[in-house]
């Protein structure tokens, strides 16, 4: 298998933002690496020649692998393999990748600076999270076990000013801030029962971080790997709605 974590760069010493805005500014040149590299694994299964005393007649002259093709087509068949293929064996590729990125967090530790459980933000309201944890969604349910929200977004700027500034540059949609109830000084008062939520933190590689979160130097080892798993994720969508 592919070592995601093989590539050498300056991210091991560059500051955290400046990576994101390195990589959105790169992002461009991700996406092409990432659809080259889908492009060359599908390509495995392009048929050689088949047109060659083909009795069939048809009007698509490029021959590419969106293309409209008639039933019994050799090319047709290239397409559902493709589809297959992506559908099974490079999911679970990539599933695997992810898995490594992941279990390389389990090298760095937390150093209880507390900001995660200060200033937590979700899409929905709290509200609306309780309904999402009372029709079963066990994030909702973990996450309205310890976060209460704050009463004004001036609230939660007070409790972490940078992270908070970090955040509003980055969300455009509608955000709510909460705050853990159960934070004494830096630690949780309650270790031992906390949900899965604060066991895993944090569950996203991509997930912007407090400035003085540890996990930040795992962040900056397998950034462009997590980018570049997310680009290849997005294309094989893309490849779904157009072949399925």
């Amino acid at each position: 298998m592919e070592n995601i974590f093989s590539k050498t760069s300056k991210q091991e010493e560059t500051p955290l933002l400046s990576q994101y805005d390195d990589l959105k500014e790169n992002y461009y040149k991700i996406f092409i690496e990432a659809a080259e590299s889908i492009r060359k694994e599908i390509d495995e299964f392009h048929p050689e020649n088949p047109c060659t005393g083909c009795t069939k007649k048809c009007n698509v002259e490029k021959k590419d692998i969106f293309s409209d093709y008639p039933v019994g087509c050799a090319y047709k068949e290239w397409q559902a393999k493709s589809l297959s293929f992506l559908n099974g064996e490079y999911k679970q590729k990539l599933q695997n990748h992810y898995k490594l990125i992941m279990d390389k967090k389990n090298e760095y530790s937390c150093n209880k600076c507390g900001d995660c459980c200060r200033l937590a933000v979700s899409e929905h309201s709290y509200e609306q999270l309780k309904q999402k944890a009372f029709r079963g969604d066990k994030y909702s349910k973990d996450f309205i076990s310890v976060f209460v929200p704050y009463e004004s977004e001036e609230e939660a700027k007070k409790a972490n000013p940078e992270y908070f500034a970090q955040l509003a540059d980055l969300v455009e949609s509608k955000t709510y801030y909460y705050y853990c109830q159960k934070l004494k000084g830096n630690e949780c008062s309650d270790y031992e029962n906390r949900p899965d939520i604060c066991k895993d933190f944090p569950h996203n590689p991509l997930k912007l971080l407090p400035s003085k979160c540890s996990y930040n130097a795992w962040k900056n080892e397998i950034l462009h790997s997590a980018m570049l798993l997310n680009a290849k994720v997005d294309i094989i969508e893309f490849y779904k709605q157009k072949l399925g």
